[in-house]
């Protein structure tokens, strides 16, 4: 079963366009096999946030063994991957070293394994009054890479070698980690119940983040939490030149919120703020916001670079903040001490 397809393309350069269409491939692939199959879910683009960190997985599948993370790569071209598990493709005649998609599976699957144990109680039941738990179960890493790619899989670890995979034999692959039950039965495999694959599922959705940066969960809980946000925000947000002592910016702040014209002052307190500028060349106003892998970020127009928009909280520096996004402000919370603040207005001249 799918329970979620993958989102709409983040992106218009030529890389964003080839990597959406190679997670677009796989998706397919695994709908072909999946999506009439009840004992397994299936969840493509999922994004996840725990303990400060942050995922996207490019595919998950929950099966009654276990669960398998699976990393899209486009790749055009040769891929070579020596024996420390470097990895380098060609373009053009040129060989480039790259980050391993298999490590960047491995840490996802580490971040998804951790939000899963230390909520286990939400989909899993108890055994003998015990709270059972997912340890045992089989966890497997995948990269599935471009169908026209070249793979030197006689020069790859075997271990590398095994865990890639080209695009029409993922659901083949995934598959076969599966295995069948009567297999599973004979060999005493630790599994999930019907309930409990369908409890996993559910629990992984209800903790995605959508485009705000919010869970569904959250979505759902907005109403009852909606009447003292109007009431904390004038304190919270800062739209005007900061004074030299923090503790003397609440009053100042609201009477700035009241204003209309306070975008000049937001700008310029950006470098003491908390807001964000350029992290190459420290740029402030040629800045275009956007949402990519890993969240908000801005891209500076004088350089090319892009920087995270999450910043350490200006108030207790705290690094668990979260982003979103209303109209041409992007705001960040902090979910240590609910501190508030604009950390991005996007300029009316640059495209959203």
């Amino acid at each position: 079963m799918i329970l979620k397809e993958k989102d709409g393309t983040s992106g218009q350069d030529v890389r964003s366009k080839a990597g959406h269409q190679q997670e677009q491939d796989v998706a397919f692939y695994l709908r072909r096999e999946f999506a009439d199959d009840e004992s397994v879910r299936v969840i493509n683009d999922l994004r996840i946030e725990h303990n400060g960190e942050r995922a996207q997985v490019d595919h998950l599948v929950v099966h009654p063994y276990g669960l398998v993370v699976i990393e899209s790569k486009s790749i055009y071209g040769e891929v070579k991957v020596n024996g420390h598990g470097e990895w380098s493709r060609s373009y053009r005649g040129e060989w480039y070293g790259m980050p391993s998609p298999v490590r960047q599976a491995e840490l996802q699957e580490a971040l998804v394994k951790d939000l899963l144990r230390e909520n286990v109680e939400q989909f899993l039941g108890k055994l003998l009054g015990m709270q059972t738990q997912i340890g045992g179960r089989d966890w497997r890493t995948l990269c599935a890479v471009s169908s026209s790619a070249i793979l030197h899989r006689d020069e790859m670890p075997r271990e590398i070698t095994d865990r890639v995979v080209k695009s029409e034999f993922v659901a083949d692959k995934v598959r076969e980690l599966v295995g069948s039950r009567a297999k599973g039965l004979l060999t005493g495999r630790p599994r999930f119940s019907q309930k409990e694959i369908e409890g996993i599922g559910d629990f992984l959705m209800q903790n995605h983040l959508g485009d705000t940066g919010a869970t569904a969960a959250e979505v759902r809980e907005a109403p009852a939490s909606a009447e003292p946000a109007p009431q904390a925000a004038p304190e919270a947000e800062p739209e005007s030149r900061p004074a030299p002592q923090p503790e003397a910016q609440p009053q100042p702040q609201q009477a700035q919120a009241e204003t209309t014209d306070s975008q000049p002052a937001a700008s310029s307190a950006a470098a003491t703020d908390g807001a964000v500028a350029c992290k190459n060349c420290g740029e402030l106003q040629n800045l275009n916001g956007m949402y990519g892998k890993y969240g908000y970020y801005v891209r500076c127009g004088a350089c090319g670079t892009n920087t995270s928009m999450k910043r350490p909280c200006p108030a207790c520096d705290s690094r668990k903040v979260r982003v979103t996004k209303s109209g041409p402000t992007y705001t960040s919370a902090c979910q240590d001490c609910a501190y508030e603040w604009v950390v991005f207005r996007q300029p009316e001249t640059a495209s959203t």
